[in-house]
């Protein structure tokens, strides 16, 4: 009897080592195996995701950063497993505040 294949895959939050300079966040996401063209980023003014199919596994993580960065600006390379997303900082824009009454 042949073996059923097991189409659904397993969700891995990648690896991923972010910091910035005075000017860009870069923000490095290990992707062993993923081929480039398989890599999907969608970014807002300060958040981030990426996720990437590989056979059996597909890399899926979003993350949210301190400090707003121009998502037109960007830039990603992919080598050898290694996604690099460098983003441009931009002045930071006071967000609006309200308390919230605790009932």
């Amino acid at each position: 009897m042949a073996e059923e294949q097991n189409t659904e895959k397993i969700p891995v939050s990648p690896a991923t080592f972010v910091y910035h300079t005075e000017d860009e966040y870069i923000m490095e996401v290990e992707l062993p195996g993923v081929k480039k063209e398989d890599i999907n980023i969608n970014v807002t003014e300060n958040t981030f995701c990426v996720r990437a199919p590989r056979r059996n596994t597909e890399y899926n993580g979003c993350w949210v950063l301190a400090h707003d960065f121009d998502p037109d600006k960007g830039s990603a390379h992919y080598e050898n497993g290694l996604l690099t997303i460098r983003m441009p900082l931009v002045e930071e824009k006071e967000r609006p505040s309200r308390g919230i009454d605790v009932m």
